[in-house]
């Protein structure tokens, strides 16, 4: 039961949580958007996978403004039965559109890597993490839908049946939650540190994929809040809970789109008058013609075709692999010396610039 010291409601907090960090994660959407249309580069899948993961979190932000208005935020002395018992019903099928919504975000680090990542063994991990994220999500939603039987039990308590411990089922998700974000998140990172980079450089790109890590940070201290939910007062004590659910969401998005924001964030400069802050070389990084991020997958395609002879492990045909077949978004960083065609046999590698 909440204590004395608490406020009357935490529906003004919730309400600015929630709208505040749904316009943030929004922003970056767009802003995603625009640094692609600034490198003259089509949306793919990883793209449309964040669009579609945002698409998702206002839906579940419907819910939740559902649930508040059903009085979640305010002391269940104060609310109606009926009102808590439809809060309990929105809360079900908000809590299964939630672990969808993380789906998508953690697909669409997956797919990004997939993108920029040209080589065999990091492809597998990525296979690995996602069919575990999938196969995670059927199995919270089948355990969210029958945490009671009859279903009906979790909002009539009185109804004979059997329930598991509903926070139990929060924490087991959280968890599950937090290591698959710090998997994906540190997947490429070796990757980075064996690139032909400045130290200096090796350090901004792995600063930008550690800046995901906040995310994490938000589903930690989600997970310390789910102890705060009391069954005596639902309506109050959930509040919190699905605040930071709102709050980790929006991360997660967040966090897909920051690796990707260079050039929109250029753009932006250009358009405010900061341009002149921005060096020659800058300018040409946000239009396209190099950017470190895009190193990674060439280079790593490089080492895969030299480590495998062209064809993958053992010994197969002459191939010749052209820049042209890689990926749009493959641009090499100035500076660097990038091999433009290859001409790989089954038993030693040749290039020719």
């Amino acid at each position: 039961m909440a204590g004395a010291n608490d406020p009357v409601t935490l529906q003004p907090w919730s309400i600015a949580t929630v709208v505040s960090v749904t316009a943030l994660a929004m922003v970056a959407v767009g802003m995603r958007i625009l640094a692609r249309r600034e490198k003259r580069m089509e949306l793919w899948w990883d793209d449309y996978m964040i669009i579609w993961s945002m698409i998702w979190n206002l839906v579940v932000v419907g819910f939740i403004f559902a649930m508040l208005k059903c009085g979640m935020g305010i002391h269940a002395t104060e609310v109606e039965t009926d009102d808590i018992v439809l809060m309990a019903k929105f809360l079900v099928v908000a809590e299964i559109l939630y672990v969808f919504n993380l789906v998508w975000t953690k697909l669409s680090f997956l797919l990004f890597y997939y993108r920029i990542f040209r080589f065999h063994y990091f492809k597998i991990w990525a296979y690995i993490i996602g069919t575990f994220v999938i196969l995670w999500v059927i199995t919270i939603t089948f355990i969210f839908i029958f945490i009671c039987v009859p279903v009906q039990k979790l909002w009539y308590p009185d109804l004979p049946g059997h329930c598991i411990n509903q926070v139990g089922t929060w924490i087991a998700n959280a968890v599950s939650t937090i290591v698959t974000d710090l998997a994906i998140l540190i997947l490429p990172l070796p990757q980075v540190w064996q690139l032909n980079l400045g130290w200096k450089k090796k350090i901004a790109v792995t600063g930008a994929f550690l800046l995901g890590f906040f995310v994490i940070f938000a589903s930690a201290y989600r997970f310390s809040v789910l102890f705060s939910y009391s069954s005596l007062d639902p309506t109050y004590t959930l509040a919190p809970t699905v605040g930071w659910t709102a709050i980790e969401m929006s991360a997660g998005i967040v966090s897909a789109c920051l690796p990707t924001l260079l050039p929109a964030l250029y753009f932006i400069a250009r358009k405010v008058g900061l341009d002149r802050l921005i060096s020659k070389t800058e300018r040409s990084t946000a239009r396209g013609e190099s950017h470190a991020f895009e190193t990674i997958g060439q280079k790593g395609h490089e080492r895969y075709l030299e480590a495998t002879g062209g064809v993958g492990v053992g010994v197969g045909p002459v191939k010749n692999v052209s820049s042209s077949e890689l990926s749009d978004s493959e641009l090499p960083l100035r500076n660097i010396r990038i091999q433009k065609d290859f001409k790989m046999s089954g038993n030693r590698g040749t290039s020719s610039m």
